[in-house]
């Protein structure tokens, strides 16, 4: 159940920062790979010395959901819990109305919905929209985007990931060869700003600004060569160290992007 929208191995942290959109297989196979589970008597509890329970789970939900949990303090038997629900709504086509699903579980499997996607408060059933429904019943590392305004939301979060799911393969690729090595914070500061340049800028939920098709390489060549541009117009005000840091990295993805065909 990991992800496969990419054509060369990722970082664990360039993992963390992208999302794929589920394709036709993906609830068959999410369901086969938790029968299988189930099949073999797979133990996805609290045992916390229990490796194959870790396995197990890594197994359904995917690497990036395991190791996310992981670093929130997620427990094993909330994200048994939390994989069994997916497997109720995969197997009963309740994705095909995310929020009546949701209105049928119980107040337990909500609270472990909720701990599975790091959610500060209860989640609100009533005043879910379909897409914050849906994306409560994926694991991380997935997601949809209903309306393709760049935001997923997640029950009531909104949350960006870049590059987005409707990029050419090629700008991806050029975007994990550029980020490969980076440290999180910096992928994620650079992520934003291109973000930011093919949405426009999201302010009460509209976006503000020029938007770009998302599918077109040259959409992404223009957004970098316009903040190169814009780097040496405004050198002087810029703090120490950035000039030197952002032209290094757009250069290098400058010239990852190539040239119009």
């Amino acid at each position: 159940m990991d992800i496969r929208n990419v054509g060369s191995p990722i970082t664990a942290s360039q993992r963390r920062s992208y999302r794929e959109e589920p394709d036709s297989d993906f609830y068959a196979a999410y369901q086969a790979a938790f029968q299988a589970q189930a099949a073999q008597g797979g133990e996805t509890g609290s045992n916390t010395g229990n490796s194959n329970a870790a396995q197990a789970l890594e197994n359904i939900l995917g690497t990036t959901h395991t190791e996310l949990s992981a670093m929130r303090g997620v427990s094993r038997e909330s994200q048994a819990v939390y994989a069994a629900i997916l497997n109720k709504a995969y197997s009963s086509g309740g994705m095909d109305n995310a929020r009546q699903f949701l209105s049928t579980l119980s107040a337990f499997e909500m609270d472990a919905i909720r701990q599975n996607h790091c959610l500060a408060d209860t989640i609100d059933r009533a005043s879910l929209s379909e897409e914050g429904a849906a994306n409560l019943l994926l694991p991380e590392g997935y997601s949809v985007d209903l309306n393709r305004d760049g935001i997923d939301e997640v029950g009531a979060a909104r949350t960006v990931h870049f590059p987005p799911r409707d990029a050419p393969a090629e700008f991806r690729e050029a975007w994990f060869q550029a980020t490969a090595g980076m440290d999180e914070g910096s992928m994620m500061t650079y992520g934003l700003i291109m973000h930011d340049s093919i949405y426009g800028l999201q302010i009460d939920g509209q976006s503000l600004g020029s938007r770009y098709a998302v599918d077109d390489m040259d959409s992404y060549r223009q957004i970098v060569s316009n903040y190169l541009a814009s780097l040496e117009a405004f050198k002087g005000f810029l703090a120490d160290g950035q000039y030197e840091r952002d032209k290094a990295f757009f250069t290098r993805l400058q010239t990852l992007l190539g040239t119009p065909g």
